[in-house]
């Protein structure tokens, strides 16, 4: 099932992505004197019922909504991310595979929309892209196994881990101040529950203005999902709608020979495709 946000008259909703639309959810269920999720994060904790609930609401739907995108995910409680997670990634960049998963985060005010428009600050030149499954926290995880990892997943999607390496690496490795500008997560298009998705071996890529720069497996990961949710989860609580960047593969800007680099400047667009999920799009200004 595939779940999004959208905006309906500034507020943002939650719909189920069908082949006759997008089905509002609250507006279907009362329609059927039920009560429904209204959010992404109210969905997720919602749980079991509440995902048996919307799969019930998108059959024989009747209450079909427009809007532009809201970030497929808001008001979670952590932005995680974990750096140099493909091995052919870490190859390009001459770096040694890590020994554990390397994590940095961002805030909540990183987070954007598919189709929305990312400010870039003048003030930096190397602006970056990185394609990235993202996977979604579903119930409260602590000292969780390897083999049980994936059970605490509510659904994934797409993410675009923007990062600006003139700032990341002049200031001492800044990682977190490089990568949390205003929409630097765009997250989406929707959200596919984890019922209907393999994370461990999915096609993903991406297009800077049509041309593709990154095409890649999550086979290609150095730490499977299940292998960084564990790890994190030693460390402390995940929390339901917590999301976790797992890395981005090799083809990103960073990676090009000096005489190559081509980095992001306002006017141009970006498209990170993961199978089974669908493509985020967003342009710069």
């Amino acid at each position: 099932m595939k779940l999004k946000q959208l905006y309906k008259e500034d507020k943002i909703i939650l719909a189920i992505e069908t082949a006759k639309g997008n089905v509002d959810v609250v507006a279907e269920a009362a329609k059927r004197g039920l009560t429904a999720s209204a959010t992404m994060l109210e969905a997720i904790q919602a749980g079991e019922e509440g995902v048996s609930l919307l799969k019930d609401l998108s059959e024989n739907a009747q209450c079909f909504v427009e809007g532009m995108p809201a970030p497929a995910v808001t008001g979670c409680d952590k932005i995680l991310c974990i750096g140099l997670n493909y091995r052919r990634h870490a190859k390009e960049c001459n770096l040694p595979l890590p020994p554990a998963p390397v994590l940095f985060n961002k805030f909540s005010n990183a987070l954007a929309a598919d189709q929305e428009c990312v400010y870039l600050d003048p003030a930096y030149i190397e602006y970056d892209y990185e394609a990235e499954l993202v996977a979604i926290i579903g119930k409260p995880a602590r000292n969780v196994s390897k083999e049980d990892a994936l059970d605490y997943v509510f659904g994934y999607t797409c993410g675009n881990d923007l990062s600006t390496r003139d700032l990341q690496f002049a200031r001492s490795n800044q990682w977190l101040l490089s990568k949390t500008f205003d929409g630097f997560a765009p997250v989406g298009p929707c959200v596919v529950t984890a019922d209907a998705i393999d994370p461990n071996d999915l096609g993903i890529s991406s297009m800077v203005n049509g041309e593709q720069r990154q095409n890649s497996r999550t086979s290609d990961m150095i730490f499977s999902v299940a292998e960084i949710i564990a790890d994190l989860s030693r460390h402390f609580t995940l929390q339901p709608g917590d999301l976790i960047f797992t890395g981005t593969p090799q083809g990103v800007m960073h990676g090009y020979p000096k005489d190559q680099k081509n980095w992001l400047k306002p006017g141009d667009s970006v498209e990170v495709s993961i199978e089974g999920i669908g493509t985020l799009h967003n342009t710069f200004r």
